[in-house]
């Protein structure tokens, strides 16, 4: 299972613990991913199946080749299930297509690793991916406040038979899982996988191992095989593995009879052209003989939206479809470009720009700054190129550019506060005192001559002011982690100025027991030297 573990300002520590006991059904719990377009995929840094021993890093990854909501969760052997992703620390569970993401993600507020710990046992990865938010994902996201990483109320048989299976076999859904075990491997078999036909997908426990005929090493006990062909049905069964012996299952795979209906395609306007998964049929009126099941519908016309829709075909069926006019096309440039375009009052983006309007009466606005505004009320009736050349305004100030070396920095003009950073100011002309202030670092003056209509640049850069402790910490081994009241300063050696008072210090370092100390330093310099013990010895 998943266990939250020390977090520090920018780590968290979390492990995956198992447990002997089989509390599931593995039947019940595998989802197999049916082949289909939407696809979601999970690995981990070591083979399906692989061993992972105490204290050793599980990497995870994980990709779909569409825009989705995905979440990872573990199924323990007790058969208790643990969210993984989304967490506490790791929110925005949406992704986007063809990437390839890991755990923690680019977007995770708090860093964080899983970590292996506890008895023997098999974990379970099962990733979901929807185009729609998951909504058995709620009672879960729901415990962040306490939990990082919640455990579902259900048990997995429960959670997968009641929860998530209804719900994505209603929506557009991809399913994938990963297994691997904990500090000892069962002892290895062998499982030959025959098929008539040949070349059938074959996926054990839900991960996908190639096509038949295939032989492949197995712990033993009982596994789950999936065959999937086109054109036949789908095969599964649950096969026993014996350790040191060769297990053989052969499949007949049985053919589909596919029946085709007749489907009569119509659209106003008609003359639309007409697709059928992917591949041009005609234009509409159309009628059609297709096979029995689901197909991508997509009708696509000159100056209306392409409209697309997937049909499922159990009789003769009859489809009319109104596409939507998408109105004549408005083109609009302007020197410079990169200028705003409002449309009858609406802002419509920046030069150069085109948008579908319909026919009729339209005030388009131009602006930019540092220019006069464009103004002109159009008919328009046919497509219409508008081109505008915007004519230059000096301004009465000028502009100073600011820019920072560190954050929150107050600024200050001829002695008035202009804010916290700002990007920019407009100064009258004249000459003006800049004043950088900041706790903790030197005030910074800067003395600058403005000119109305031109621009200047700054870089503020302020000098820390040391504070009187000074702490020069090195340990044996080196480049070990150094962290503060909960907040890592660097690696060691490190030298760091404080405040004097009470300090919480934490040594750390991989394959090393950590250092604790709480102490109080009063003003001056101290020189700490730590001899880190193994945590073999």
């Amino acid at each position: 299972m998943i266990k939250k573990g020390i977090v520090f300002t920018l780590f968290a520590l979390i492990a995956v613990i198992s447990f002997a006991t089989v509390g599931y059904d593995l039947e019940k719990v595998i989802i197999v991913p049916i082949p289909q377009e939407f696809e979601v995929s999970i690995w981990l840094d070591k083979d399906p199946g692989s061993l992972y021993k105490n204290g050793e890093e599980v990497k995870v990854f994980f990709k779909t080749n569409a825009d989705a909501y995905v979440t990872i969760y573990d199924i323990m052997p007790d058969g208790k299930v643990q969210l993984i992703f989304p967490n506490k620390y790791d929110t925005n569970n949406f992704v986007k297509a063809n990437k390839e993401y890991s755990l923690p993600t680019d977007s995770a507020k708090l860093g964080y690793r899983l970590l292996v710990s506890g008895e023997s046992g098999m974990e379970i990865f099962q990733i979901v991916a929807s185009k729609q938010q998951l909504p058995f994902l709620k009672s879960a996201i729901e415990k962040f406040s306490k939990e990082a990483f919640p455990f579902f109320e259900d048990l997995a048989n429960k959670l997968v038979e009641e929860l998530v299976k209804p719900f994505v076999d209603k929506e557009e859904y991809a399913v994938a899982q990963t297994y691997f075990y904990v500090n000892a491997r069962p002892a290895q078999g062998t499982l030959s996988i025959n098929s008539a036909p040949a070349g059938a997908s074959a996926y054990i426990d839900g991960s996908y191992y190639g096509t038949t005929p295939l032989r492949v090493s197995l712990a033993e006990g009982v596994h789950l095989v999936n065959l999937y062909k086109s054109g036949y049905s789908p095969y599964s069964k649950q096969v026993n593995v014996r350790a040191g012996t060769t297990s053989y299952l052969n499949v007949a795979l049985s053919k589909i009879q596919q029946k085709k209906f007749s489907v009569g395609i119509n659209s106003s306007p008609s003359r639309a052209k007409v697709y059928i998964d992917g591949v041009y049929r005609g234009v509409t009126p159309l009628n059609l003989d297709l096979t029995a099941g689901t197909h991508t519908l997509e009708l696509e016309k000159t100056d209306y939206e392409k409209y697309t829709e997937t049909i499922n075909v159990t009789g003769p069926m009859n489809k009319f479809v109104n596409l939507k006019f998408l109105g004549y096309q408005l083109s609009i440039t302007s020197d410079p470009s990169g200028a705003e375009v409002y449309i009858s009052g609406e802002y419509a983006g920046n030069t150069p720009l085109q948008r579908r309007v319909s026919k009729g009466w339209y005030r388009i606005i131009v602006k930019k700054d540092g220019y006069q505004d464009y103004s002109e009320f159009i008919n328009i009736s046919d497509n219409t190129n508008l081109k505008v050349k915007l004519e230059r305004v000096i301004p009465p100030e000028g502009t100073l550019f600011l820019s920072y070396n560190q954050e929150q920095v107050y600024i200050y003009v001829d002695g008035v506060f202009y804010g916290i950073s700002p990007d920019s100011i407009k100064l009258q002309p004249g000459t003006h005192k800049i004043l950088a202030v900041k706790e903790g670092y030197q005030n910074q003056e800067y003395k600058l001559s403005i000119n109305a209509g031109s621009e200047y640049y700054l870089k503020v850069s302020l000098i820390p002011k040391l504070k009187p402790v000074i702490l020069k910490i090195t340990t044996n081994p080196s480049n070990a982690r150094v962290f503060i009241n909960g907040t890592e300063f660097g690696r060691s050696p490190i030298t760091v100025d404080l405040d004097p008072g009470y300090y919480e210090l934490l040594i750390v370092k991989e394959d090393y027991h950590f250092v604790y100390l709480v102490r109080y330093f009063k003003m001056g310099e101290y020189s700490l030297n730590f001899d880190l013990q193994s945590i073999e010895e």
